[in-house]
């Protein structure tokens, strides 16, 4: 398969994890990517909650070897650029941006929102008739929200929400599918006909929407950070 040969990392969340996929010439959008349209040549993925900063360039370095191709052969880098783990976000946009300086390559802020939804096979998107939410795990009590319609653009900012503005929010519009590593954070019952399915970004997701031809999912590769400062609690220890 010929086309742009993209590397992935992602280290916002609570896994460390590379991608290196090759995109066929004529796989323009999202859709196609999936249909076949993208080769994963190698990936590895390591759930942790620290060590991001020692795991993910002996990571890359492994994945290289795995599929045999040198970093001066990549077209450009994807990294997911948050929100998440603020040590583990910040050590995944230096690492992808000082390759991308080191080997004059283009890097690829992808969202950790639309990268947690893409988790879900483009039919099942599309047939959903509704919103999907986002919830991403903060390290507090309360999460960051987004929506995205089926096309996984953002039909609402990401921001930071408090419970009871999830409440006001999901009982005024309740969403299609709810989705995202922060789905347990909400104690509160989803509305009947709104579809559960934890999902996390990851760099096989980051790859896939960077493989999209027309950029529609590419952003700059700068940390996207929601939380204010002092506004809540930490979550309790589980007992």
């Amino acid at each position: 398969m010929g086309g742009r040969l993209i590397l992935a990392m992602d280290a916002a969340g609570d896994a460390c994890s590379v991608a290196l996929g090759a995109v066929a010439p004529d796989a323009v959008t999202l859709d196609a990517v999936a249909l076949g349209g993208l080769e994963v040549r190698a990936s590895a993925k390591t759930p942790m909650k620290h060590g991001h900063a020692t795991a993910l360039v002996p990571m890359i370095d492994a994945v290289m070897k795995q599929a045999g191709v040198a970093l001066a052969d990549i077209s450009e880098i994807a990294v997911g650029n948050g929100p998440g783990g603020f040590t583990g976000l910040r050590i995944a946009l230096a690492t992808a941006r000082g390759l991308g300086l080191a080997l004059g390559k283009p890097v690829l802020g992808i969202s950790s929102f639309q990268a947690a939804a893409a988790q879900l096979p483009p039919d099942a998107r599309q047939g959903l008739g509704g919103d999907i939410l986002v919830l991403i795990d903060s390290r507090r009590e309360e999460p960051y929200v987004a929506r995205l319609d089926a096309d996984l653009q953002f039909r609402t900012a990401p921001h930071f929400m408090t419970m009871e503005e999830i409440a006001a929010d999901i009982a005024a519009d309740p969403p299609a599918l709810v989705t995202g590593d922060g789905i347990d954070l909400w104690h509160g019952a989803w509305p009947a006909t709104t579809k559960r399915q934890p999902a996390a970004a990851d760099a096989l997701s980051i790859l896939s929407l960077a493989a999209d031809a027309a950029g529609s999912y590419a952003a700059k590769p700068v940390p996207l950070y929601l939380r204010p400062a002092d506004v809540s609690q930490p979550k309790a220890p589980l007992k």
